[in-house]
Formats: structure tokens, sequence, C-alpha cells
């Protein structure tokens, strides 16, 4: 790579990491994560507690509070931001400052990654379905969560919120980029509109990925 592509790059980089910002815990997305995780333990995540886990964008570590609660003991999570970091490690979890786009782990490292609201704020979604790809085991799944795009809400002007699109583009990427797509689907949460008073519907979709065994050489 040519120094002034590499020197582009790093400032794109920073100028997306000045856009970062806390995730503490709310009462909605506590809600969402005790529904999803109930739903992975009962359906995903089988019997076996010491699979590795990621939780990739893990804000302050509540979902990892709640597979933690149900039994499975070997969790990490990443964020960039540096307070979300500290109320993980102060919740007793691993925790990294750490792009998802660039991970520092080895090859096949976790058997489960879940990744919840956090793929939309990749300025390169490709790139970052590849980098979740690299770090999976083969048969090891990822649980991903994002907004839809043109909801009630404008969460497109969200600073941040780089990579809002639409099942058929998301699909798309995820088979290019090597996962085996099990689940694409949608659910909606009720909201209340501040100025209006009116409840809507705020529609996020979901996606459960399958890494596939390598496909052995023909000689």
């Amino acid at each position: 790579m040519s120094d002034k592509r590499a020197e582009k790059i790093e400032s794109f980089l920073e100028r997306t990491n000045s856009e970062v910002y806390s995730e503490p815990d709310s009462h909605m997305h506590k809600n969402m994560i005790d529904h999803v995780i109930r739903d992975l333990v009962k359906n995903q995540l089988g019997s076996d507690k010491d699979i590795k886990i990621l939780d990739i964008g893990c804000g302050q570590g509540y979902a990892m509070m709640k597979l933690r609660e149900n039994g499975f003991t070997d969790l990490t999570g990443i964020t960039l931001s540096e307070e979300d970091v500290e109320a993980t490690l102060d919740r007793g979890f691993q925790c990294e400052e750490m792009d998802q786009s660039f991970m520092s782990f080895e090859d096949n490292s976790f058997d489960f990654l879940f990744s919840r609201h956090c793929l939309e704020h990749s300025p390169f979604p490709y790139l970052t379905l590849i980098e979740y790809l690299r770090v999976c085991k083969p048969k090891g799944k990822i649980y991903i969560e994002m907004p839809a795009p043109e909801n009630h809400r404008t969460l497109e002007a969200i600073p941040n919120h780089y990579s809002l699109m639409g099942s058929t583009m998301w699909e798309s990427l995820m088979d290019r980029s090597g996962w085996k797509i099990l689940l694409s689907s949608k659910f909606g949460v009720k909201l209340n509109d501040t100025d209006t008073g009116e409840s809507f519907d705020e529609i996020n979709q979901i996606f459960v990925l399958e890494k596939p065994e390598p496909v052995p050489r023909e000689f």
C-alpha cells in the first residue's frame, strides 16, 4: 500500500473514531436484549456452556451479563468507546477497545459472535463481514441485528450510522463474504413520537449466519 493511501485511510479512521459515542444500558435495549438472549439460548447457542463468545460492540456488557446468567463462561467484548470498556471491565468481563473491522484476534477464535446494533456503524461493511468470518470458527455462527432503513425516525442521520441498508443488500454482502445465511427476518419495536405522542413501530433486521466448513481441495 502506498504511503499516501495509508495516510488517507488513517485520516478517515480518525474521523470515524471521533464520532464514537458511549452506549449505556437503556430500558428499551435491555428489554430487547432480554428477548434476544432467550431466543439464542433456546435456538442457536446449543448446550455447551464453554463455547467462546465474542460480543462485538458490547456497549457496557449487558448482553454478556445475560449470557453469564444462562451459564456461559467464556465471554469477550469489544467496543471503540473507552467509557464502555471501563464499564464492561467493572462488570467482570474481558473487554478491549477494538475496531470491528480490524480485530487483533487470531483466525478461527470464536464459536459464536454477537453483533447487535453494531454493523451499521461500519463505514465499510463488506470488509467488516469478511473480518467477522475470519475470527469465527468453521461451523460457528453469528447473530446480527440492526435497524432497517427509512424508519419513522431518521436513523440514517445519527452520528456513526454509516450503513443502514435493506435486507437484499445485506444478504448479498453476507453471501459474498462467505457466510451461509440461516435466518433473515424483521421485527418491530413499539415507540412513541416525542413530538406528536403517536406510537409507531421501529423496524429492525436480524440475521443468523454460519461459517461453512472449508471445502477440501481436489488434486
